[in-house]
């Protein structure tokens, strides 16, 4: 029998971040404007700020975004082994967000196989999204001050931040429970959120 001594890193959670550059961002934001002026939006995770109800995935004015972060969908679920001769992802449901000052997300988790967020208009400082560890009893478990400091964003954290950028799509499983720390400046911050699901491929 082989004698084992090996370290394995075990239940990975994987996050995919992607930075665009042909996506009009402007074109998204007038869109976004307009459907609040028309909608009263609804209250979810959010706390403050303005939630829109479940877009049209059909509309013409969405339909190059939603093309361009399905590439991406994609690609993320190739990259976790998945069967891509024979599934593909579907965007099954999108909303918008816009967040202005004292506006925060509690912690959530969505449905589905994949979920993203892409910030349409956001800088570095309008608060972070913040991932927790899959685990509801790690915290309460593991002292993070057992560990160096730069262990933090490993398996020894109980939550890893990641900053919002204007352009950029963040795509993680909708199993991950997350939340949005609060803008604390006077800058406001409009992403548009999306869940997906696995289909045959057709």
């Amino acid at each position: 029998m082989e004698k084992l001594n090996s370290f394995n890193r075990l239940f990975d959670c994987p996050i995919f971040a992607h930075d665009h550059a042909g996506i009009n961002d402007e074109h998204l934001k007038d869109y976004v404007y307009n459907l609040r002026d028309n909608s009263k939006g609804r209250i979810a995770s959010n706390s403050g700020g303005w939630q829109s109800d479940s877009v049209n995935l059909k509309a013409p004015e969405l339909s190059e975004f939603f093309q361009t972060i399905l590439v991406d969908l994609n690609f993320y679920f190739e990259q976790l082994g998945g069967n891509i001769r024979n599934k593909e992802v579907m965007i099954t449901e999108a909303w918008f967000n816009i967040n202005e000052k004292n506006s925060f997300n509690w912690p959530h988790h969505h449905t589905g196989f994949a979920s993203g967020v892409y910030y349409i208009q956001s800088d570095s400082d309008t608060g972070d999204l913040v991932f927790q560890h899959p685990s509801p009893v790690m915290e309460l478990s593991w002292n993070t001050k057992w560990f160096n400091e730069t262990s933090l964003y490993s398996c020894s954290a109980p939550v890893w931040k990641v900053p919002p950028e204007t352009s950029r799509f963040y795509v993680f499983p909708s199993w991950l429970k997350h939340s949005v720390e609060m803008n604390n400046t006077n800058k406001t911050r409009i992403s548009v959120a999306i869940n997906s699901d696995i289909v045959n491929r057709k």
